[in-house]
């Protein structure tokens, strides 16, 4: 645009050759209007990918947002200062505002977490629900359950966070890990984990601040005076912000068991380190966690010596429809059942009468138990107890019962574990919220008719662990295999679930265990990811050939050769990040940024002082900026034929056009000029298409709408004839070859840039789409729907959200002017479209219908 620009400029300085014209003032004037210009397109781009950040539902940084905001509120006030400078400091409050706005902006998003004071370490019988701030929900779910609702549990007591968040300050790790995960793409499996160990490798490396270790003696020594000091305990994560509703974090981090008392020091480090297990890094990252939000508070427990363990779910987080109770078990330790190492007794328990309505005991050969020497060991189950159930019907009732008694107290369904004992006790182990996946596809597909005898079946059967369809290639990952390897859009295949497997989700379309529990880790996490997934399948690895087609059906527990068109279907994009807490601060910044207040110029309230958001201001200075340097036949004391004149046409837009030599015959004292008085080649063309006969601008031909779409189409026209959002000044920009056509059409906006000639090499058209009154989601359909046509056109179209670029080059001029012929037609066809476009089924059939020259989109 500038070059061309720079060029008409001189050839007006050229065509003026007045004396007393100060060229260097005007000169000055010009360069300052063409860094407007390039600043507001900017600002525009960067307030689009701000918005795009929430509406793509994809995981992004926060420094990225940070920085972002940092270099947004930078290039505003850089177009305050222009404004000013072109119009010779007549709004000054812009700087005060801008200042404003800016500072309200970064205060909000660099607040740090208020971190209280507390003690090292607190006792689980000084805790309660309250209490979570500083010890997380795992420990402070316990306390309620033991101190309150007066359920068994272990005992015990917590480190607190703020014992880590002293830790991490006084050892200078903050700065060390913030230098470490700077820029780290969580995408690359191989990054992920040097940059992982790295870190983990530092906090072990660390010292504990003395106080603090001392804390944790005295309280390991008060369980010891109590219960022996052969005691051993569990040293288990418990994060802030771990088994919250929305982000359970389930199995990110580490716990371990079978501690001996003189290791627990070492142990805390070890768990703290683990908020830097690679899968933790993932899926906090993909959630939307700062690292600041995550900080690790410590449970320390004693441990049970489990002669079986396992997990309840109070609902089937797969079926709104549905709320049966889900029961799985294995002899020993639970660490098998939830990380779905070994296969599980399952029962399916109704709700309503406690009646049991499915159960699978399978053969158990082995389990985890304690070892001697605190650690954890694989024993052989005793062969009369391998194919027994792992509890008896009276301890199913008891766990049931304590289920459901908790889901009443918290008020939510939830994932229990539980233990029973050598001596038969059963004891909660910890409670969360679980949350019930259930999207509006997923209820969309299951009403699909289909028939899987029409297709090869490769496996069936399983549990539903994630609902769902895909499709792609299978992935068998061996033991020696590494999740780097694991390729892009594949279906993984793996003798059992893990929660290691969570850092390798971006990667995957679809996964398939041997072994595994619909109440596992892997599952839950499957569940928040949106990823299908069939669990317990006994022969997956076995049946399945590497590299083969296949399409995973979760919901119905099948698996099929090759594609099945029928049951695939686009699944939008699962939004992880709506709950956590960066998406929620972004959020509420973006209502400083984004929103769009000042719409109409000739409204009172059309000023600096009434700039609510940056894009206000944005919006504000473009149009100050444009109306001076349509004023520059002012500098020019007694050549007012250099000032810009108004169009007269039968559009319903008011239009400007300021002539840089030979875009316009003008009469001399006459502040008007009609279409044939236009000679610039782009704009003439341009309006050729505006004033199409069939373009219809005043009204709509609203025969082809539905009775919804013809109510919501006469409302706003009656709202813009109301507003009088179209009588706006729009500003063209012109010389023979050149036009630059600024438009406000309503509340959107148009800017096209263009040169046409007879030299092929210098032709180019350029549009620029932005903006709307409507939904969101209406008006980037709309843009869609733009950037489908000028593609149809032959343009090059990069479209985010509501706004869209397009370009084309280097055609001969006979084309460029059919091209803006059309353009001029499709300005006059969408301006109310958005308000109709509520599916994006019906884009191709509007798309087909204005190439077919049907400009009102009568449904004939």
């Amino acid at each position: 645009m500038f070059k061309f620009l720079d060029l008409v400029f001189d050839k007006f300085k050229v065509r003026m050759k007045i004396e007393d014209v100060e060229d260097t003032a005007l000169k000055r004037k010009y360069d300052y209007f063409k860094s407007l210009l390039s600043n507001n397109n900017r600002a525009l781009v960067l307030i689009n990918d701000l918005e795009n950040m929430l509406l793509e539902h994809k995981p992004f940084e926060y420094d990225q947002v940070v920085e972002q905001c940092e270099e947004l509120i930078k290039v505003v006030y850089e177009i305050s200062e222009d404004v000013n400078a072109i119009s010779g400091g007549k709004y000054p409050d812009l700087f005060m505002v801008t200042e404003k706005i800016g500072v309200s902006i970064l205060g909000h998003l660099v607040q740090k977490n208020k971190m209280d004071k507390a003690s090292w370490t607190i006792p689980i019988a000084h805790l309660s629900h309250e209490s979570h701030p500083q010890v997380g929900n795992k420990a402070a779910n316990l306390a309620e359950i033991s101190n309150r609702v007066n359920l068994p549990t272990p005992k015990g007591f917590s480190v607190t966070a703020f014992a880590c968040h002293h830790f991490f300050r006084q050892s200078g790790l903050n700065e060390r890990i913030k230098k470490e995960m700077k820029g780290l793409d969580v995408n690359s499996t191989y990054d992920l984990e040097t940059a992982s160990l790295r870190v983990k490798d530092m906090i072990m490396a660390a010292t504990l601040p003395k106080g603090m270790e001392k804390a944790i003696t005295k309280e390991v020594r008060a369980l010891t005076s109590e219960f022996g000091d052969h005691i051993r305990l569990a040293v288990r994560s418990s994060a802030t912000g771990e088994d919250s509703q929305g982000s359970t974090f389930a199995g990110q981090h580490s716990s371990f068991l079978n501690v001996s008392p003189g290791n627990v020091t070492h142990a805390y480090k070890e768990v703290v380190s683990s908020i830097f297990n690679p899968r933790a890094v993932f899926y906090r990252k993909s959630k939307g966690f700062r690292d600041l939000d995550v900080l690790m508070a410590v449970l320390c427990l004693t441990m049970v010596d489990a002669e079986a363990s396992g997990c309840l779910y109070s609902i089937d987080p797969n079926d709104s429809q549905v709320d049966d109770i889900f029961i799985n078990a294995n002899w020993g330790l639970g660490v098998s059942v939830v990380d779905g190492s070994m296969p599980t007794d399952y029962w399916r328990i109704s709700k309503l009468d406690l009646s049991i309505l499915d159960q699978k005991i399978p053969e158990k050969q082995q389990m985890l138990i304690m070892g001697e020497s605190s650690d954890l060991k694989t024993a052989s189950v005793p062969v009369h107890k391998k194919s027994r159930p792992c509890l008896t019907l009276e301890q199913l009732k008891t766990i049931v019962k304590y289920g459901l008694k908790l889901e009443s107290y918290f008020g939510w369904p939830l994932d229990m574990e539980w233990a029973v004992d050598k001596q038969d006790n059963i004891f909660v182990l910890q409670a969360r919220p679980l949350q019930r996946v259930i999207r509006k596809q997923d209820i969309e597909y299951d009403s699909i008719e289909f028939d899987p005898q029409n297709h090869e079946v490769l496996l069936s059967g399983g549990m539903t662990a994630a609902p769902g369809t895909a499709c792609g290639p299978v992935y068998i990952l061996e033991a020696d295999h590494h999740l780097s390897e694991i390729p892009q859009g594949s279906i993984l295949v793996t003798p059992h679930t893990s929660p290691r497997y969570v850092s390798a989700m971006s990667k995957v379309k679809g996964i398939i265990t041997d072994v595994g529990s619909v109440t596992g880790h892997m599952a839950s996490v499957a569940r928040e990811f949106g990823i299908p997934t069939l669990v317990g399948t006994s022969n997956g690895t076995d049946t399945l050939v590497p590299y083969d087609i296949i399409t995973l059906d979760a919901s119905r527990k099948l698996v099929f050769k090759g594609e099945v068109q029928s049951i695939l279907k686009e699944k939008p994009r699962v939004n992880i990040l709506k709950d956590s807490p960066v998406y929620k601060v972004v959020r509420e910044t973006l209502k400083k940024i984004v929103p769009l207040h000042l719409v109409d110029p000739e409204a009172d309230i059309f000023s600096p002082k009434n700039c609510r958001t940056l894009h206000d201001i944005v919006r504000f200075c473009h149009e100050m900026a444009m109306r001076e340097m349509f004023r520059l036949g002012e500098d020019i004391k007694g050549h007012s034929q250099y000032m810009a004149v108004k169009l007269l046409t039968p559009l319903p837009l008011n239009i400007f056009v300021l002539d840089l030599g030979g875009g316009a015959r003008s009469e001399p004292g006459l502040f008007s000029l009609t279409k044939s008085q236009i000679i610039s080649i782009p704009f003439k063309a341009l309006l050729n298409g505006m004033l199409h006969k069939d373009v219809q601008w005043a009204g709509r031909n609203t025969s082809g709408y539905q009775r919804k779409e013809l109510d919501i189409v006469e409302y706003t026209i009656h709202k813009h004839k109301q507003n009088d959002n179209l009588d706006g000044p729009n500003y063209a920009i012109v010389s023979n070859e050149y036009v630059n056509f600024n438009l406000r059409l309503g509340y959107h906006f148009v800017t096209i840039d263009s040169f046409c000639s007879d030299r092929v090499n210098d032709n180019y058209i350029k549009l620029s789409f932005k903006g709307g009154a409507a939904d969101v989601g209406l008006r980037t359909r709309r843009a869609v729907f733009i950037a489908m046509i000028l593609r149809k056109l032959g343009f090059r179209v990069d479209q985010k959200g509501d706004m869209l670029v397009a370009e084309m080059k280097k055609y001969d001029l006979p084309r460029l002017e059919n091209k803006l012929d059309l353009i001029g037609r499709l300005l006059g066809s969408i301006r109310l479209l958005d308000m109709v476009l509520t599916d994006d089924g019906e884009l191709p059939w509007y798309v087909d219908e204005f190439l077919r020259g049907n400009y009102t989109f009568k449904n004939n």
